[in-house]
């Protein structure tokens, strides 16, 4: 039984890294939910992972090792080739913070209800959905790197593991990898094709271990909360009982993530049913983007300034919100949107006259201005496909809030959305749509726009 094990969510991201945890006999998720730096820092021959940022010098820090992940998957050799900032490879660097997370929140796990079985939920970047050799590669990679730090969780006693905010001898990590690498791509089945359609539905899991994992694409993780969440009674459509749309905009530091997902509820048995479709392809305009046009501003206005006072000035006002940068990196956003949006293959439930819920989230999402103006090329790109024309009443943009987490500010949800979506213990009835054909006695109709 699904109670009978703890469920962990992995939302390891550009900036930032999180997990969530619905601890065994229970589905709700535990309050502890820690927000870590995804940097490293390099401090002679150790290395520490979501380090405390008022005592590292910022000349030791590395930084965005997800985009470099990324950015570059066809470059040195993800597991042999030494970088000068890590002393380690790309794949032991990647390795080591995924490992950290793990230890931490099994840690955790144990400390409260003892040594039940665990499954772990990763969040899969939407680059998942390219079809190019450096996208198939850096798929590849990644699921290398979980596979280490999962075999590692399942083979070495958690106190000999690194944790966040603690060093670690380089030359000891490399010995830990170099132990579990080949079992690890074998309990991962590397050889298995991994994709949009079939994600949800495969678990790998250890030999003689109670640990297993799967993935969930990014862009589903971060709406699959908000879709659960949603009150269904309000959306009494004939013939679509229980329908909610959404729309979901994750906007991280290093891509936005965009897909459409449907929940609905059978006529006769009365189950609901969680689907999503093909999401976006990763944009990289996100909040790195304005951390840098921020900082570019500032030395413009003769007030140089480090990466990291950039990042905290980002953080602490939102006055340079009004600047131009801010409202020419909405509108790219916003256009990336629109495309997708027109291009959902949805012709069965997307023109019912039940409003497409717009959930944003991610660190940048609660960016001013950015809900109004999303919303509003959400509306343009309905007039130009299914609807022929669309007001702002046939869409809804929903706050961040749910239900029953005990966060103040909005910004705590949106950045742990994704989190808790990868701890979603019913994760396998979240299921992929190619498309959804208009039902029969429509196909042979001219198409006419809902007004």
């Amino acid at each position: 039984m699904e109670n009978d094990k703890s469920h962990l969510g992995i939302d390891w991201g550009t900036h930032s890294a999180k997990w969530a945890v619905r601890l065994a006999g229970t589905k709700e998720i535990a309050p502890k939910m820690p927000l870590y730096s995804s940097d490293l820092a390099r401090t002679g021959d150790s290395l520490t992972f979501s380090p405390d940022s008022t005592t590292i010098d910022e000349d030791s820090l590395i930084t965005s090792i997800k985009s470099r992940l990324i950015q570059d998957p066809l470059g040195q050799d993800f597991w042999d080739s030494d970088r000068r900032d890590t002393g380690t490879s790309l794949g032991q660097a990647v390795a080591f913070s995924l490992c950290c997370l793990l230890n931490d929140a099994v840690s955790h796990i144990t400390r409260n209800v003892g040594a039940y079985p665990i499954e772990i939920g990763f969040s899969f970047p939407n680059w998942l959905v390219e079809d190019t050799k450096a996208a198939r590669v850096a798929v590849r990679h990644f699921r290398q790197a979980v596979g280490v730090a999962v075999n590692l969780l399942g083979h070495v006693p958690t106190n000999e593991l690194p944790l966040p905010q603690m060093s670690f001898p380089i030359i000891r990590w490399k010995d830990l990898v170099r132990q579990v690498l080949p079992c690890s791509n074998e309990a991962d089945g590397n050889d298995e094709t991994l994709n949009i359609d079939n994600m949800t539905q495969k678990v790998f899991s250890l030999p003689a271990h109670d640990v297993k994992w799967s993935f969930l694409v990014e862009s589903g993780a971060a709406g699959l909360p908000y879709l659960r969440d949603m009150d269904t009674s309000i959306n009494l459509v004939p013939g679509a009982p229980g329908l909610v749309k959404l729309l979901v905009v994750d906007v991280g530091a290093g891509s936005t993530d965009v897909g459409y997902m449907l929940r609905v509820q059978n006529r006769n048995t009365q189950r609901e049913n969680f689907y999503y479709f093909m999401p976006a392809s990763s944009f990289p305009e996100a909040g790195s983007v304005l951390t840098q046009e921020l900082k570019k501003y500032s030395s413009a206005r003769n007030d140089p300034i480090t990466d990291r006072e950039a990042e905290s000035r980002k953080l602490e006002d939102t006055s340079w919100a009004k600047l131009p940068f801010v409202a020419s990196w909405q509108r790219r956003i916003c256009e990336h949107v629109r495309v997708y949006v027109e291009g959902i293959p949805d012709e069965r439930w997307l023109p019912l006259p039940v409003p497409l819920n717009i959930i944003i989230t991610g660190g940048s999402g609660l960016v001013p201005g950015l809900a109004n103006a999303v919303k509003n090329a959400v509306v343009e790109a309905l007039k130009r496909s299914y609807f022929g024309q669309a007001t702002q009443r046939e869409v809804a943009v929903s706050g961040s809030y749910i239900r029953d987490l005990p966060f103040r500010m909005d910004a705590a949800y949106a950045q742990r959305a994704v989190s808790i979506g990868a701890s979603d213990p019913e994760k396998p009835g979240f299921q992929f749509l190619p498309n959804l054909d208009p039902p029969i006695n429509e196909r042979i109709q001219a198409r006419r726009p809902w007004v």
